[in-house]
């Protein structure tokens, strides 16, 4: 009775408190924090903008972090104003590399509809900073602690922009998000010792040793530490897989809507080159020697380096091999290769994606028809081709034969010229290859080494204000997943809570609850679930299908297991045959194939001229 007595006086005295306790970081100092909090009771304890790494500015622009000698601060430093995030334009319609796709202003408009007042947009250089989360109960086992990785494409994002309060406060874990380099403040590589690249990644790895130091401090388990991440972000987690420079600083990681096998995920040095003359040229810098290069660039402004440089070229991850003699490459060869050949650290993953990824690239405003035979055929061959397309007129000897292949594969049977059947067709060959197959591939890599649980995302909110701008048709595009997995049911304005369907409310509740098992338990369902998620095997390959009905392992007929084989075995033979004649280095894709964002930007521009012509 005494000892019931003394943990209700402890909870009292610890929600009677006005501040969370201070924290003490190590080779740094100490941080005050804030309450957030919502209906008065709850809360959870917040740490914000506090330095993971030296500022990236001045000399150390170009440069991996530093972080073994940090910020440091005499007294209380104030954690409680949010730092600026890294150096990014705001995003336009008609950018041609880094365009502002549909989902993403929709789902930007969805949680900027949610906050009290606009968060104030602020960008610097200075930006390596991250956030806890931490929940405000007494425990006396560590908090598993899952570090997220925002996503962007790698040119723009904000850890901000998520809130995890209802994941924390619910699920009993520690929450922490970071910010990274971007663009060409991230990616930028001289190809050599001066600038090997990759900084935006290292930034990430030197955030996970920051975790590593200082989490145990905030009541989390340095042991048990979750990597986990969206777009941009799964990408990135992918990617930690396979470097030796993030092995250990994590034991257990979650990808969603981004696949480090998916096309075009890496640059590769000579696709590079033209890239450093690029830039040099803008800036008028000499383009050698590179030590001179970079002194010049270091020299400009940096929002005229943002400005000038960022539509420069498609900024991304490069494999780094060979750069630098003073350090080991972040990415020594193609991620395939690498998985190929079993280099990545051995943890359990959950990955997956939505059952409509790409729909809204597609999708033409007050247009709600489906596409012609004409249309279907056409947008399918333009995919393929850009498999095979080579700077060799021979290469496209074969092209047909290649073609006809995938045409034969994914021809409707029975004929049909029904226009919305034919949409319904082109999405789910364009999901099949480059979001299914990949997924596909990474758990055939991984599954033999520890457990991977695979889900495919179908269920489309009930909300009316989820689903504004969403056309019926469409199931769930990219991002509107992330409506669960953050609680934005439940963080809604007391004004616009009756706006959300209390079926996404109890959806969310039991999404968060898996994903949140799986960092306490490397097991979705380990607890609080009554969901049976098999792990995936070669022998038995599942996903967990979430849907409006149930939440169930996967079928035939739910899932093509046959399409992913095509694109993972079969197709990679035919495109090999077909261009024999042109022995260029293969691209990093799992399914050996090219879809860059010009190739979706190509694909929604036809669609349109085709529904002018028609």
């Amino acid at each position: 009775m005494i000892r019931v007595a003394l943990l209700f006086f402890l909870i009292t005295l610890a929600l009677s408190a006005r501040e969370p306790r201070q924290i003490t970081l190590a080779n740094q100092g100490t941080i005050a924090g804030m309450y957030l909090t919502r209906f008065r009771t709850k809360r959870v304890a917040a740490y914000v903008g506090i330095p993971y790494a030296q500022p990236p500015v001045d000399f150390r622009r170009f440069t991996a972090p530093e972080y073994t000698d940090l910020p440091q601060w005499e007294g209380i430093k104030n954690a409680t104003i949010y730092a600026p995030d890294c150096m990014q334009s705001e995003p336009k319609r008609e950018d041609v590399l880094i365009p502002w796709h549909k989902h993403d202003e929709l789902f930007s408009k969805l949680l900027d509809s949610q906050l009290e007042e606009p968060r104030k947009k602020e960008i610097s250089e200075d930006c390596l900073y991250l956030n806890v989360y931490v929940p405000d109960d007494i425990k006396v086992e560590g908090y598993p602690t899952m570090v997220y990785f925002h996503g962007g494409d790698f040119v723009r994002g904000s850890p901000q922009n998520l809130n995890p309060f209802h994941m924390v406060l619910k699920q009993k874990v520690i929450f922490v998000t970071v910010a990274y380099r971007l663009n060409i403040f991230g990616f930028f590589s001289t190809l050599d010792n001066e600038a090997p690249g990759n900084f935006g990644l290292l930034d990430q790895a030197a955030a996970l040793q920051w975790v590593q130091n200082n989490i145990e401090s905030f009541g989390g388990d340095p042991n048990n530490v979750c990597i986990f991440g969206h777009d941009a972000g799964a990408v990135s987690v992918g990617l930690h897989l396979v470097s030796s420079y993030s092995a250990g600083l994590y034991a257990k990681a979650i990808a969603m809507s981004g696949n480090v096998l998916s096309p075009e995920t890496v640059n590769i040095a000579r696709k590079e080159l033209v890239t450093v003359d690029k830039v040099a040229s803008a800036f008028s810098c000499f383009r050698k020697p590179t030590h001179q290069l970079l002194d010049c660039l270091r020299r400009v402004n940096s929002q005229a380096l943002l400005d000038i440089g960022e539509p420069l070229a498609e900024w991304k991850p490069i494999v780094d091999a060979g750069f630098s003699n003073t350090s080991s490459p972040f990415l020594p060869e193609l991620p395939s290769k690498l998985f190929k050949d079993k280099i990545f650290t051995t943890v359990p993953v959950l990955t997956g994606y939505t059952n409509m990824e790409d729909a809204l690239l597609l999708h033409n405003e007050g247009d709600e028809s489906g596409i012609s035979q004409r249309e279907y055929d056409l947008m399918r061959e333009e995919v393929v081709l850009s498999d095979i397309t080579i700077d060799n007129s021979s290469c496209f000897t074969n092209q047909h034969h290649i073609q006809d292949a995938v045409a034969f594969f994914y021809k409707p049977i029975p004929p049909t010229s029904n226009e919305t059947i034919l949409r319904k067709l082109f999405l789910d060959f364009y999901t099949d290859k480059v979001h299914g197959a990949t997924t596909y591939q990474l758990a055939k890599h991984l599954c033999e080494q520890a457990p991977v649980y695979l889900y495919r995302f179908d269920l489309k909110p009930f909300s009316d204000i989820a689903n504004e701008g969403i056309p019926e048709w469409i199931g769930v595009p990219h991002n509107f997943d992330l409506i669960f997995t953050f609680g934005l049911p439940h963080l809604a304005l007391p004004e616009d809570l009756n706006k959300w369907d209390y079926r996404d409310k109890s959806v969310s509740e039991i999404i968060m609850k898996m994903w949140s098992n799986f960092a306490w338990y490397s097991n979705p369902t380990n607890s609080g679930v009554i969901i049976d998620w098999e792990p995936f095997e070669l022998e038995k390959p599942g996903y967990l299908i979430i849907d409006r009905q149930n939440f169930t392992m996967s079928t035939p007929e739910t899932i093509n297991y046959k399409a992913f084989e095509f694109w993972t075995d079969f197709y990679p033979k035919v495109v090999e045959i077909g261009t024999k004649c042109c022995k260029e280095i293969a691209d990093d894709s799992g399914t050996d194939s090219v879809i860059t964002r010009r190739v979706i930007n190509s694909l929604i521009s036809l669609h349109f001229i085709l529904i002018l012509l028609s």
